[in-house]
């Protein structure tokens, strides 16, 4: 390890600047040597050590170069202006669990429409279930639609 690490120093005058190779060798010479002995027998820290590890993980796992240079225009819009444009017509629903003062637990069906951001609440019960929800979403499309009108 030594004769390769004195074979660098000899290529340059100055700062020592390691080539991909010699990082190499150093790594792979590191796992020769315990741990807390590294400081006494590299030139480099431990931490340079753990960097130039982490580097080559992640120039390992870069898919960037691996990527076409671009994909063709489109003639229809964009998910993003597509979203823009159909938020008036998009609703979303979800539950949410509210544990109450003496601890039970009930379960909320929220709307949210996303044209207009507003929140809506077309139920609560203990026990949801399949049934329940779809009649719940039934009323609340009835009323919503009574509202539009």
């Amino acid at each position: 390890m030594l004769r390769h690490e004195n074979a660098v120093l000899r290529r340059q005058i100055g700062r020592v600047r390691y080539q991909p190779g010699d990082r190499l060798w150093l790594s792979a010479l590191s796992r020769l040597i315990p741990r807390r002995r590294w400081g006494e027998v590299f030139a480099v820290t431990p931490a340079t050590l753990l960097t130039w590890h982490r580097r080559l993980v992640t120039r390992t796992w870069d898919s960037t170069s691996r990527r076409r240079p671009g994909r063709p225009r489109r003639t229809s819009p964009t998910w993003k202006q597509f979203l823009t444009a159909q938020a008036r017509g998009i609703l979303a629903a979800d539950f949410v669990h509210v544990d109450t003062v003496l601890l039970r637990r009930i379960y909320p069906l929220i709307v949210i429409e996303h044209g207009t951001r507003r929140v809506h609440l077309a139920g609560i019960t203990a026990n949801p279930d399949g049934a329940w929800t779809a009649q719940a979403a039934r009323n609340f499309l009835i009323d919503l639609d009574q509202r539009a009108a």
